[in-house]
């Protein structure tokens, strides 16, 4: 999502993340079956629905799922995804819960099963302050950056940049415990996303194209990537292009989770 029914809050290149990978990977897999959700289409509703889609899925099937747009995480932790109507002040209101987008990908046949959220926070506002571009110049030549996210303020308790970090690295990395899923996250304590036309996309999904098309994730040189390869090289990718400022978040590479993706 970039366009947003609260137009205050539109982001640049949120949308063109997803029409990017939806393109490559309908060409690298030219029989696949490929489903987005843009800007007013992406509803919780409308992306909830594909469920029944998925359960269509045969055991050997690869499945990855992909949001890129703006995360709130709310005073008691929870973390949703912003769809293109949802209340910012009250993201409960029509917002995706995360468990929610945990549950699309559970109790499905398909073994093999990828989730890549470009969506965090970068920190504290009020509900009723704006999100304004955070405008930076250093000597990596990224020049201009958007937070993609934000806390909501609604009690006098908040989730402080200090654990932020640990709080989203929890959130995003415990379900592949549970159902097999493999979780590459941009969740980090201070979130921006890429406004330089040099790039044109989100730095964590700059990251995972240049990794797949330019073969840059391929560590062993087997001319295949695998999930935990594609981790390894965005989590390193985007932490220097950021310098810092942005972390995704990964678990310890388990054996039986890892498959290769392109």
């Amino acid at each position: 999502v970039s366009s947003y029914l609260d137009n205050s809050m539109n982001l640049h290149y949120a949308d063109k993340d997803i029409r990017d990978l939806a393109a490559e990977f309908s060409k690298k897999f030219p029989g696949s079956s490929i489903d987005t959700f843009i800007n007013a289409k992406a509803t919780a509703e409308n992306i909830l629905a594909i469920k029944n889609k998925l359960k269509q899925t045969g055991i050997e099937d690869r499945v990855v799922i992909s949001l890129s747009g703006h995360g709130l995480v709310d005073t008691g932790s929870n973390f949703y995804f912003a769809t293109h109507d949802i209340d910012f002040a009250d993201p409960a209101k029509k917002g995706l819960k995360y468990n929610d987008i945990e549950n699309l990908l559970e109790d499905i046949p398909a073994r093999k099963k990828l989730l890549l959220i470009d969506a965090c926070h970068s920190g504290e506002i009020d509900r009723d302050v704006q999100i304004d571009s955070l405008k930076q110049t250093d000597s990596s030549g990224l020049k201009e950056y958007a937070p993609k996210g934000f806390v909501v303020k609604t009690t006098e308790k908040s989730v402080g940049l200090q654990n932020s970090f640990e709080l989203m690295k929890e959130l995003f990395a415990d379900v592949s415990k549970n159902n097999g899923t493999v979780v590459i996250s941009a969740a980090g304590g201070l979130e921006y996303a890429l406004e330089d036309a040099k790039y044109s996309n989100g730095v964590f999904t700059y990251a995972i194209k240049k990794g797949l098309l330019e073969k840059a994730a391929d560590k062993n040189g087997d001319r295949e990537i695998s999930v935990n390869e594609l981790k390894e090289y965005v989590s390193k990718t985007v932490e220097e292009l950021t310098k810092g400022k942005q972390k995704p978040t990964t678990r310890k590479e388990v054996l039986e989770f890892d498959w290769n993706l392109w």
